[in-house]
Order: structure tokens, then C-alpha cells, then sequence
């Protein structure tokens, strides 16, 4: 199959570059560069008739994607995704018409596997066998596991100011990643960066894998016969993907697949780190970076959205809005997902769900109108917002701590992390352990509170009890030693102290 690759350009200072340029971002105004193609060339093989009698998943879309060679694919099956029409949802807020485009079901949970398989296709093609990213969550994990199907060395830096959430971090280590903690989030990108060119490095605003995210709106249109909803609502972080959803829209409607009508877009943040959402509320023509940190929603937690200026103009374009929501209505939000509809989604996706409870309310949108959520990632990645759901049971609470333990965190206190010390000198028993907090720490605790810390750092797996010795005054002596978790921990610890 021919590509159809035009050129490289950037929307912002018209600047052009050759299809073939690694460059990701304008040198002239560091917009975010696009991929432009030869549409007229493409109408003639990507017709209603030969998209229908494709394969499914993102690649039956080939001739709006940046690939030379189809049989450079790597594929773990993305796309496609579930259009779920709501009943008690639809019910509850008084909107009939309600779809969620359910991207929880793709790979590894998350729509990012789109752009994750044009990536990594890419850079199989261009014979690039390293690969690295800064990320703390959906980015990381999805971008290792095509990685892995690639045969292809992956690193991640991974920032440890800010939660992690837990699911995405076993994730990215199943999936064989090389990790490294670093202090910030811009640390974390900053250091992928600067492995270029050894190391190829992946963002969610490589102009490539956002190509691959645009075809969401893809398989939205053609899952509703080719035609465009009244509302598309969607959560916004660096901005890539409602920007892209727009650029989608537009190319369908150069490639003659849909007619001129077009979707308002709605994109969702968080409370206190809205950048985009304030741009648009204070009337600005560009985005200004935020100070807020997020406590949930983490992956659209983005103090400075790279493609924001991009989402702005989407969202003025298409005569969309941009909503900012509060913790509390994100988590009613996961909760009406799974109680209402059997969909377990993670904070990030459920901002769509409060949004537009919030313009039903204010009559924004009409009964009537056709509206899509984008539910862009599974809650499974985020399984403690779940505990939210059982408080006051104390028997569902005793369950889970035993499920659980103690989250593989470096989040430890002083003390545990100071037994750690200890046990990475010399394996020790528990008397010998609070006698040498006390003398090297300074740390005055019971003999009992020394135990429940062992007890604690083993249901981690951070130690392990290695022997029992019987004392000369006929005492039970069970000596503990660090295990390879506890000393990756202590060391990434021990690094984030410097």
C-alpha cells in the first residue's frame, strides 16, 4: 500500500519540512509539528467501501497515517473500541443519546496505544532499537509494552514527586522496562530527550503518535455510519488529543467520508491545574504554564501543556467549551461509570462524566443532543480510587489491607527507611534493630513498634526473614535481610535524598 506522506508543517508560522525529519517541534516558533498528506491521492483507495472490507484496528486508516511500509506494523490490536450506549446513565442526566467510546478496552487499558503502535512502527522502520520516555503512568506503560512486541530495549524515567499510581508502575515493570526514579516530572522528560539520538525519545506530542490518536475520531465516525456527534467531550493534559481529534475531523472531511457538520468539543481538567481551561475562560490567545499540582487525574495534571495552544484552537474552532472539575465530582463521576454503566474508569476519563452533568444542569446541552464521552483509560491502573467506595466497611477494609499490604512505594517514613539502612549493612534481628535506631538515628520508639515496621516492609516485599536463631538466654532471635526490592527501594530513596 502507497504512502501518502506530504510534508511536515507547522500550523502556527507555516514553516515546512521534509516527511523524512525527525524533528519534532518548529525551529523557528517550537509549535508542535504536523503531518500533512497528499488527500486528493488518497480519496481514490480510502473509500467508505474499501475501509469496511479492511482488517480491524488503527491501521485500516493507513492512508492517513505516517508509515511508508505497512509490513513495518507493529500492532498489539488497538482500535476498534467499544461504542457503549448508555442506559442508566442516559437515564440519570436525562440524555437519551449518550455514547461512551470505551478506549479502556485497547491493550494496555489506555487510547495512548494508539500512538503507541504508530510510534513504534515508525521507529522500526527507521531502525531505531532504543527507546525512552518520561512519564509517570499511561504514556510509560503503553509505550514499553509495544516496545516489547518490537523487540525493542525500552527506558523510563520515572518522576517520584507526585503520586504514582500504583497499577501503571507494575505495568511498566512487567512489560521489562529499564526504570529509573528522578525528582520531577520535567527531570523525567528532560533526561529522555537528552538521549537523542542514541536513544529515540517518545512524548505524547511526537507529531507521529499523535497521528496515531486521531484515530479515534476515526473509528467514532465510522461506528455512527459516517456521521459526526452533536458534543464530543474529552479529557485534556498536554492538549495533543483534543487537538487531534479536530485535525481528524477536518481530514474526513477532506477525504469526502464526512459532510460538512461538525462535533462542538468540550475538553476536561482538573481544579487547580487547568491551564487550557483558563486560557479559554480568561479569553487568552495562548496558554500560560500553572502552578497547581493535581491529586488526581494525574496523567491531565499538565502544569505546561505543550500542545495547548493547539487544544485552544480547537475548542474556539469548533465553538466547544473547556470545563475544569473538582476531585469530589470526578469521584462521583468513577463511581456512576461503574455502578451505572459496568465501565471501571480511571479519574482522568470520569472528568467527561462530571462535565457534562454540570452543562446538562445548566442547560448547555439539550436532551436531545448527540453526545460521546471519551473514556480514555481503565481504572484498573488506578485501583485505590475504588477504596473511596467502601468507606465505613470495615470488613471490606480489613480484606483489602490483606490483598495489599504495603503499596511497593519509595513513599516510606523516616523510620522504615532508616531499618532499611540498617539491613542493607547486615542482616539483624529486631532487638539488635531498635537498639541501632536509637544509637544511630536517634530514634526512640518501642520494641513493639519495631516489629510492626518489620512486619509492614515484609508484606511489601521490601524484607525477608532469613533465619531464627535461638539466644543464649533461650530467645527466639528471626534475623531479616533486604530483599532485591528493598534495595532497588533504598536506592532510589537514597538517590532522591542527595
Amino acid at each position: 500500500m502507497t504512502s501518502f506522506i506530504k510534508e511536515m508543517f507547522c500550523t502556527e508560522c507555516e514553516n515546512r519540512y521534509s516527511e523524512k525529519t525527525q524533528r519534532k517541534i518548529c525551529n523557528i516558533c517550537k509549535e508542535v509539528l504536523e503531518v500533512r498528506y497528499n488527500y486528493e491521492a488518497a480519496k481514490e483507495s480510502m473509500t467508505k467501501r474499501t475501509i469496511k472490507k479492511r482488517p480491524r484496528g488503527i491501521w485500516r486508516y493507513f492512508e492517513l497515517l505516517p508509515l511508508i511500509d505497512r509490513r513495518n506494523v507493529i500492532s498489539l490490536g488497538e482500535g476498534q473500541t467499544f461504542l457503549h450506549h448508555c442506559n442508566s446513565l442516559s437515564e440519570n442526566l436525562g440524555i437519551p443519546n449518550l455514547l461512551l467510546k470505551n478506549e479502556t478496552t485497547n491493550p494496555t487499558g489506555s487510547f495512548l496505544d494508539r500512538g503507541s503502535s504508530v510510534e513504534i512502527s515508525i521507529a522500526k522502520e527507521r531502525k531505531q532499537y532504543k527507546i525512552c520516555c518520561g512519564s509517570t503512568g499511561n504514556l510509560a506503560a503503553s509505550v514499553v509494552a509495544y516496545a516489547a512486541k518490537a523487540s525493542v530495549s525500552s527506558k523510563v524515567y520515572m518522576a517520584q514527586k507526585g503520586r504514582i499510581d500504583i497499577g501503571k508502575f507494575y505495568q511498566i515493570l512487567a512489560y521489562g522496562a529499564d526504570v529509573e526514579i528522578v525528582k520531577t516530572r520535567k527531570e523525567a522528560i528532560s533526561l529522555a530527550s537528552q538521549k537523542e539520538p542514541i536513544c529515540h525519545s517518545i512524548t505524547s506530542y511526537n507529531p507521529h503518535f499523535l497521528e496515531g490518536t486521531k484515530t479515534l475520531v476515526f473509528d467514532l465516525c465510522e461506528q455512527l455510519d459516517w456521521k459526526t456527534p452533536d458534543w464530543i467531550i474529552t479529557p485534556m493534559g498536554s492538549g495533543g488529543n483534543i487537538s487531534m481529534i479536530w485535525k481528524g475531523i477536518l481530514e474526513l472531511q477532506e477525504m469526502g467520508l464526512i459532510g460538512s457538520e461538525t462535533p462542538k468539543l468540550i475538553g476536561t481538567q482538573v481544579e487547580g491545574i487547568s491551564p487550557i481551561v483558563d486560557a479559554f475562560k480568561n479569553g487568552q490567545k495562548t496558554v500560560r504554564p500553572s502552578s497547581g499540582k493535581p491529586n488526581l487525574a494525574m496523567d491531565i495534571g499538565v502544569a505546561e501543556p505543550v500542545c495547548g495552544n493547539k487544544a485552544l484552537e480547537a475548542i474556539r474552532k469548533s465553538k466547544g467549551l473547556a470545563i475544569d472539575l473538582t476531585d469530589k465530582e470526578i469521584i462521583q463521576s468513577v463511581r456512576d461509570l461503574a455502578r451505572k454503566e459496568g465501565i471501571f474508569a480511571e479519574p482522568a476519563s470520569a472528568t467527561t462524566i462530571a462535565a457534562l452533568r454540570n452543562l446538562v444542569a445548566e442547560q448547555v446541552i439539550n436532551p436531545n443532543d448527540v453526545v460521546v464521552c471519551m473514556i480514555t483509560g481503565t481504572g484498573l491502573k488506578s485501583p485505590e480510587i475504588a477504596e473511596s467506595f467502601v468507606q465505613g466497611r470495615k470488613d471490606i477494609g480489613h480484606l483489602l489491607s490483606k490483598f495489599e499490604g504495603r503499596k511497593y512505594t519509595t513513599e516510606i517514613g523516616r523510620t522504615k527507611v532508616c531499618i532499611l539502612r540498617l539491613l542493607s549493612l547486615t542482616d539483624s534481628y529486631g532487638y539488635a534493630i531498635w537498639k541501632n535506631l536509637s544509637e544511630s538515628y536517634g530514634i526512640q520508639i518501642s520494641i513493639p513498634s519495631v516489629y510492626q515496621h518489620l512486619t509492614e516492609l515484609s508484606r511489601g516485599g521490601l524484607i525477608v526473614e532469613i533465619k531464627t536463631i535461638l539466644s543464649p538466654e533461650k530467645r527466639v532471635r528471626k534475623f531479616y535481610d533486604l530483599t532485591e526490592r528493598g534495595r532497588w527501594t533504598l536506592a532510589q530513596i537514597e538517590k532522591i535524598s542527595e
